[in-house]
């Protein structure tokens, strides 16, 4: 996904609606003004203050960004700001509603806060897992598998064994030391996972996300799951906000999107948040979407790495 840099100017106009919808609540959180700080950090190059940030109205804030792509992007930064301090609350989205009249905005995500408002979780929790990497990656494999995906996916939400898929997942632990196979397989045993197939194995659409943890380096601790899933929000092609509202849903929130993680609260920080997302932007393939690691299983992960622009995490 592209991320161009904003001129300064408008950067300072799309802070100021930021801290506006920060603080519509009464309250300027720290782990709101850290994720304006590392925005300027890691997006848009600046250095503002932000306590010395005027305020500015909806309309004030449309007039100075006149460029759509700027006006979602800022949009989106509200979106994520709304939730970051792991509530939404009745001012936010009252805020968010007039920004998004005001920019010309139409954000089906916006109905999702208003849900986490109104306590509707179901509905918030259906609509984030199918726009979101879970939702498309799954649509994607069962457009390309057919029936053979169908059939899989439910044995492994029954909890149910297959052998046949089991061995030819498990036999990855004989491929030479530095492949992706051997990686992922590692990956697995290490953790005391199980395999798709095995009792208690992920669906095999999930297999990606493990992959992406080889190849992107990243661990298994909460702290580490908030960044590989922003990670995996900067490379979808389609909707990243939705792969952003399942990491704060799921890590953030409290709220259960996942059929096979349980969720957690406040183990987002902000900073290495953006970091991966930012990191993910570079990846010159929707690794989450159009990527089968079975095409890749034989080669180097550090060839991989290269090969689809994963830049180091530092």
């Amino acid at each position: 996904m592209e991320l161009p840099t904003p001129p300064p100017e408008l950067a300072r106009m799309g802070l100021r609606g930021i801290k506006m919808l920060a603080t519509a609540d009464g309250e300027f959180h720290d782990l709101e003004r850290g994720l304006m700080n590392a925005a300027q950090k890691h997006i848009l190059k600046t250095d503002f203050d932000i306590d010395e940030l005027e305020p500015i109205t909806p309309d004030e804030l449309a007039a100075g960004v006149p460029i759509p792509e700027f006006r979602e992007r800022i949009f989106n930064a509200c979106l994520i700001t709304a939730l970051i301090d792991g509530e939404a609350s009745e001012a936010e989205a009252k805020m968010l509603d007039s920004y998004a009249e005001a920019l010309g905005v139409s954000s089906p995500a916006l109905k999702d806060v208003h849900r986490l408002v109104d306590d509707n979780l179901l509905l918030f929790r259906f609509d984030v897992a199918r726009r979101s990497f879970i939702g498309q990656r799954g649509r994607a494999f069962l457009k390309k598998e057919g029936l053979r995906g169908i059939s899989s996916v439910i044995r492994s939400l029954l909890n149910t064994e297959h052998p046949k898929t089991a061995e030819r997942y498990r036999a990855l632990v004989d491929h030479p030391e530095g492949t992706l196979g051997r990686g992922y397989a590692d990956f697995i045993r290490n953790n005391e996972f199980s395999f798709p197939g095995e009792i208690g194995g992920p669906p095999e659409p999930i297999v990606f996300h493990d992959c992406l943890h080889v190849i992107g380096e990243y661990d298994t601790s909460s702290l580490e799951e908030t960044q590989i899933a922003s990670f995996q929000a900067g490379m979808l092609k389609k909707d990243p906000i939705f792969g952003m509202f399942f990491m704060l849903a799921q890590f953030q929130l409290g709220v259960q999107v996942t059929p096979t993680t349980g969720p957690e609260k406040h183990q987002v920080d902000p900073e290495k948040m953006i970091q991966a997302f930012v990191r993910g932007t570079k990846v010159n393939l929707d690794m989450c979407t159009a990527w089968d690691p079975w095409d890749d299983f034989d080669q180097p992960a550090t060839a991989l790495r290269e090969k689809y622009n994963v830049v180091p995490r530092d």
